[in-house]
This record gives C-alpha cells, sequence and structure tokens, in this order.
C-alpha cells in the first residue's frame, strides 16, 4: 500500500521503499525521527515535493506453513480466515505491485524520486526495467539507493540454506534475479539517475554491492553508517539527510531546465517593503510602479539562486554578479556625470542595460537565468547595507537605518 505523509499536490512526490523484512519503521530514528520528517524540514523540500511510503509484506519466514502432503496442501486451500493469508512474494512480483500503486495512486505526479533501502532497491528496480522494455518514459526519475545489494547480499546465501523464502533466494550473490537486472540495466541510455550510498560499516551489504554495475560514471556516497542505520539518519547533519537533500535541489533545478522557469509574482504589494533594496529605492525618490517592478525582479532572482547550489553554479553565478555590477557602474558613472536628478530613469536604464545585453555580455552556461532573474540580480546586490549599488549620489547607511526604523513603528 501508499501512505501519503504530505499529500499538497505537487507535481513530484518522494517515495519511501522500504527493504527485507522493513516497514515503514525502517526510516524511524529513536531520537530525531523519521527519514521524512527530517527532510521536510526543509522549506525547499515542501515548496517541490509530496511525500509518500510504499509498504509491502516482508518477513523471515512464511506464514504459511510448508504443506508436505498433498492432502496438507488440498486442505489450506479451503481454510476459512478473515483476514488475507500473506506470504513472502519474490522481488519481481513486489515490483509489480508497486507498478501498480504508482499507476493508479500517483497518477497525478510527473516526477517520482524513490529513497529506497537495501532490497527497496531491487523493487524499484525491477518497477524501471518494466518501464523500459515496454518502451515507456518511467515516472520514477531519481532513485536514492541506500546501500542496495545490486550485486547481491552475502548474508543471503547462508540464509537460503535455512529457509524458504524467495526474497533471500532473490537476494543471494549471482542470484539468476541480480544477474538478470545488472546484464539489462547497463543496456538502456535513457534511464533515470542513481545516486548510490553505502554504510561504510555495512556487515551485510559490501561498497561493491551497493555500488552496482553501470554503463556511465557513478555518484558515489560514503556514509558512517551500518546496514540499518543509513536508512535512519541522525538529524541534519548526517550524510544521509545533507547529500539527499543536495540532490533533490539537483533535481529541480535540472527538471526546470526541461520545462523552463515560470515568472513568479509577488504575494503582496508589501512584500520585501523592508529590504534594503527597496529602502534605496525609496531614499532615491523612485517611482512607485518601478520599486513594485523592481521587487518582482528579485523574487525571481532568488528563487532562480536557490535553484542552483552546486559549487560550480555557484561559481557561474558569482561571475555573473560581477558583470551585472559593471553594468550598473557603468549607467551610475554616467548618471553622475550629467547632473540628472531622476533616479527612476537610472534605474530604467540599467534595466534596459541588463536585457539589452542578456544573449552577450551577460550569457550565461545556466540557460533559465535570463533577462528577468539578471534584473533582480542587481536588485541582490543592492540588498546589501554597505555595498556599492544605489540610485542617488546620496549614499547615507543612517538615513537608510532611520526610514527602516520608521516603517517598523508604522507597522
Amino acid at each position: 500500500m501508499i501512505e501519503f505523509i504530505t499529500n499538497n499536490k505537487r507535481d513530484s512526490v518522494i517515495l519511501f521503499v522500504h527493504g527485507f523484512t522493513g516497514g515503514k519503521e525502517t526510516w524511524k530514528h529513536d531520537k530525531h525521527g523519521y527519514f521524512f520528517e527530517q527532510l521536510l524540514q526543509s522549506t525547499f523540500v515542501n515548496d517541490h515535493f509530496d511525500v509518500a511510503v510504499f509498504e509491502y509484506f516482508t518477513r523471515l519466514s512464511d506464514l504459511y506453513a510448508d504443506a508436505t502432503t498433498v492432502i496438507g496442501t488440498v486442505l489450506s486451500l479451503f481454510k476459512s480466515s478473515k483476514h488475507k493469508a500473506k506470504k513472502n512474494i519474490g522481488i519481481e512480483e513486489i515490483s509489480n505491485l508497486l507498478r501498480t500503486r504508482i499507476r493508479f495512486d500517483l497518477a497525478a505526479y510527473r516526477n517520482i524520486v524513490v529513497i529506497a533501502h537495501s532490497m527497496g532497491g531491487l523493487v524499484t528496480k525491477s518497477c524501471i526495467l518494466k518501464d523500459l522494455r515496454g518502451g515507456e518514459c518511467s515516472r520514477i526519475k531519481l532513485l536514492i539507493s541506500l546501500a542496495v545489494p545490486h550485486l547481491g547480499a552475502n548474508l543471503a546465501t547462508y540464509g537460503k540454506l535455512m529457509l524458504s523464502n524467495q526474497q533471500i533466494h532473490d537476494l543471494a550473490p549471482l542470484s539468476e534475479l541480480c544477474t538478470q537486472m545488472n546484464d539489462e540495466w547497463v543496456k538502456y541510455q535513457d534511464k533515470p539517475a542513481i545516486k548510490y550510498f553505502y554504510g561504510a560499516y555495512d556487515s551485510v551489504v559490501t561498497k561493491e554491492s551497493a555500488m552496482g554495475t553501470d554503463n556511465i560514471p557513478q555518484d558515489v556516497i560514503a556514509c558512517d553508517d551500518t546496514h540499518l542505520d543509513i536508512s535512519k539518519p541522525a538529524g541534519a547533519s548526517s550524510v544521509a539527510i545533507t547529500a539527499t537533500r543536495h540532490f533533490l535541489e539537483e533535481f529541480v533545478a535540472q527538471k526546470v531546465l526541461q520545462v523552463g522557469l515560470k515568472a513568479k509574482q509577488l504575494d503582496s504589494p508589501d512584500q520585501y517593503n523592508d529590504e534594503t533594496f527597496v529602502l534605496k529605492l525609496v531614499l532615491a525618490d523612485v517611482h512607485s510602479a518601478t520599486i513594485r517592478h523592481s521587487k518582482e525582479y528579485f523574487l525571481n532572482a532568488e528563487y532562480a539562486r536557490k535553484l542552483f547550489s552546486s559549487a560550480a553554479d555557484q561559481e557561474r553565478l558569482a561571475q555573473l554578479y560581477e558583470r551585472v555590477r559593471i553594468l550598473y557602474q557603468g549607467c551610475f558613472g554616467r548618471f553622475v556625470v550629467s547632473g540628472k536628478a531622476d533616479s527612476t530613469l537610472l534605474v530604467t536604464e540599467i534595466h534596459d542595460k541588463i536585457v539589452a545585453e542578456d544573449g552577450t555580455y551577460l550569457q550565461t552556461a545556466l540557460p533559465i537565468i535570463h533577462g528577468l532573474h539578471k534584473m533582480g540580480m542587481l536588485h541582490q546586490l543592492a540588498n546589501e547595507l554597505d555595498g556599492d549599488i544605489w540610485w542617488g549620489v546620496e549614499q547615507s547607511i543612517p538615513a537608510l537605518e532611520a526610514l527602516k526604523a520608521a516603517l517598523e513603528a508604522k507597522a
């Protein structure tokens, strides 16, 4: 079954899939709570994702007693019960259950990010492969693979000698299932990204098995955890949480690149009234309509900046900010020399200049950062109290602070 943790009608959902003998409690840390609760402490995750948990039956031994005789088998078929008689089924069949739940319970979502622990990763991988075999584009777009035995788990080798359990047989190294899935996985190019997490102290799934095999470079993340601890992060500083949040932010940024970045609108005309960049505009007697537009540009630039959190992207953004600053300095220099006192014209001129240079001087390797966001970057720079972006010759920090105090008193 699928249980929703949050259901706010986002277009993407994070789906947790547990492993062998697991369940919802797979994800619970005694002190810090559930993995998904820790993720949802991030406003970014809340804003972009719903969260759900997929559960299926898995026990160390089957509920059915072995029917060793024909009579026992026949009698067991007619035994009355008020409850479903469940037993361990194989990974392939569990993946069919997952596909069915995705088809109907998650039909409203365009994108699914799966966070899977141990055998849950093989269930998910099997689900994806069935989509690919059918020529479909899987709605599972990203798999966070937590100690998943892509090459099998050594303990399963011993377990299958003692128990008649299909799941244990599927988990064994060199099992038919693992071998088949690995051989097939490397043949596909257009498949979801996998982030391979392994526990440095995992005695169940080796590092090599957790890394699996692929035909592209693998992104491997080492965690200071055992096999069970890796699914129960110990707070915001744990690798599982920090890395997962990073990958979720990356995923949103890449998704936006594919569908385009829609312009954000202000929640209210008073939004950002007490921000430094607005106070600088007010002090310079800039027209109210221009101030409103500047707020909208700032809002969109802030949204775009949050999407690009990697070190490489931050470096590209820093270069872009510096070029925006240089364009401002040229316009401000002409403003001072001309002796004109109309700050509204100065703001309009630099906005126009940024748009004009969007495809040349301000061109960037981040394609969704266009003129709208670059104009907002100007006001992000102006938002520094002691920064050099001002809209009048008089640049007085005491005047700014006095204006802010007056606004706060009025509020």
